[in-house]
This record gives C-alpha cells, sequence and structure tokens, in this order.
C-alpha cells in the first residue's frame, strides 16, 4: 500500500513538473523596450541632436540597433518640423534629431473637478488643454516629447545575466564603475555599472536655456508559471544641458543586469 502510494506521488509531482515545463515553454517570450524623453526651456536654433541608442556588434553586420523609427511611437513632436532618423556615426547608430528650431512645448495645469455624491462623471466637463511655445502663468507647465518602442521579436532568448558584450546598450559606450548592491535600484542577486555615453550636440540658444534628455532601455524575459515571471536588464542615461552647445559631451547612467527570477 505504502509502495502504491509513493508510485502515485511521484507518478503526479512528475506529471506536475511536465505540465509547468511545457506552460513555461509555450508562454516564454522576449521583448525589448525602448523610451526617450526630451524637454527644453527655451527654442534651439540650428539644432541637430546625435543621441546614442542600444546597439551591439554582429559579426556579419557591424553595429545593428533593434530601434525601428517607422515601428516607433512619437508624442508632442512636430513631425512635419522635426526630422528624427537614424544616422551612422563612425560605425555605431545613433538617433538623429535636427531641425531649424525646435520650440519647447508648454501647457495650463489641469484643476482636478470635486465630484458631489451620486454625481455622474460622465456630466461633467471634459478638462481643456491649452499649449504655448513659451512659459506664462497660463501655460507654467513644460511638456516632454517622446519616443517609445516595444519589440517583441528579437529572435533570441535575451542574455540579461551578461549583456555587456552579448546584448543592445547605449552606445558607444564605456563602463567607468560599479554599483554596490546597497544601491536603491540595484535588487538583491542584481548587478550594477555606472556607464558612459557621448552626446554630440550642436545648436544656439539662450545661457539659461535647460535641455534635459532621458533614455531608458530593457530587455527582458517572461513566461507563465503559476504567475508570470520573468528576469531583465535594463539601462538609463538622463542629463540636463544648460546654454548653447556645440560638441561632444560625456554623460554617464546606470546599467543593472540580472533582475529577476532564474
Amino acid at each position: 500500500m505504502l509502495i502504491a502510494a509513493a508510485v502515485l506521488l511521484l507518478v503526479s509531482v512528475a506529471l506536475t513538473i511536465g505540465l509547468l515545463s511545457l506552460s513555461a515553454s509555450e508562454s516564454f517570450e522576449s521583448s525589448y523596450f525602448y523610451e526617450l524623453r526630451v524637454s527644453t526651456s527655451g527654442p534651439l536654433d540650428d539644432a541637430v541632436l546625435l543621441i546614442p541608442i542600444p546597439s551591439c556588434y554582429d559579426p556579419d553586420s557591424g553595429n545593428v540597433t533593434p530601434i525601428n523609427i517607422s515601428r516607433a511611437s512619437f508624442r508632442n513632436f512636430d513631425r512635419e518640423n522635426v526630422s528624427v532618423r537614424i544616422e551612422d556615426v563612425n560605425g555605431v547608430p545613433m538617433l538623429n534629431i535636427s531641425a531649424d528650431r525646435i520650440d519647447p512645448i508648454y501647457e495650463n495645469r489641469i484643476e482636478p473637478i470635486g465630484i458631489r455624491p451620486g454625481e455622474n462623471e460622465s456630466n461633467l466637463p471634459e478638462p481643456t488643454h491649452t499649449y504655448s511655445n513659451r512659459y506664462s502663468e497660463e501655460t507654467p507647465v513644460l511638456v516632454e516629447m517622446e519616443l517609445s518602442m516595444f519589440d517583441t521579436s528579437p529572435g533570441h532568448e535575451i542574455n540579461t545575466r551578461m549583456p555587456i558584450g552579448n546584448e543592445p546598450l547605449f552606445a558607444p559606450y564605456r563602463i567607468v564603475g560599479n554599483l554596490s548592491s546597497s544601491e536603491d535600484y540595484v535588487s538583491p542577486g542584481a548587478s550594477g555599472y555606472i556607464v558612459e555615453v557621448p552626446y554630440i550636440l550642436s545648436f544656439d540658444a539662450d545661457d539659461d536655456n535647460v535641455l534635459t534628455i532621458s533614455s531608458d532601455f530593457q530587455g527582458v524575459n517572461q513566461w507563465w508559471v503559476l504567475g508570470w515571471q520573468s528576469n531583465s536588464y535594463h539601462e538609463r542615461v538622463r542629463y540636463e544641458f544648460r546654454g548653447p552647445c556645440n560638441g561632444t559631451y560625456p554623460v554617464r547612467g546606470v546599467l543593472v543586469t540580472g533582475e529577476g527570477v532564474y
């Protein structure tokens, strides 16, 4: 009797493991996510912004990037007057944002509308947005220009533990330091690095102008086993450039690898 129970238990465990493995393999997917946010407090004249984007060296094709402008989503970009394209710079793909003039975008604050007990929200007036290319009391909120892209077909399981040299990273880059596990954005079991990438900028602006550029990139593997499981690496670079710019500006950011379940 005990032997039969043990056999049944082993069969049950084997079936459960098999079903979980099947569930994981059938639901497994990898993806890249890229997001760029740009804002300027005043106009940029004769502007050319060469911004690092993720790329990885391929022996057959050279440096290649998963970023495809034709599949990207844009928000608050003046696509009629502002050119956005990928340009090869010394063998490395970079994002080229250029225009005779890039104006800032300001909007009004939307005040919350109080809802009385029993009142139908659908009867409330829609908030009205007002936009301007300059700061004022009526339009005090600076709006970011945003570009984003989600790629669910990298064609391989992403090496989230060791992306350096194996997966796309903002390029060209240098690893200039390590982050300790005590840092807020380095979770237990993950590794953190300080990276440095070059921004090549040329534009005229007022001396007190502030141009803010923030770039985020993430590679994720995920699968379903009694709930969604995942592991990932992510990289972020953010910097404020003040006044007019004309040159190459080394900017430091953060790379975190080996996050999640393995």
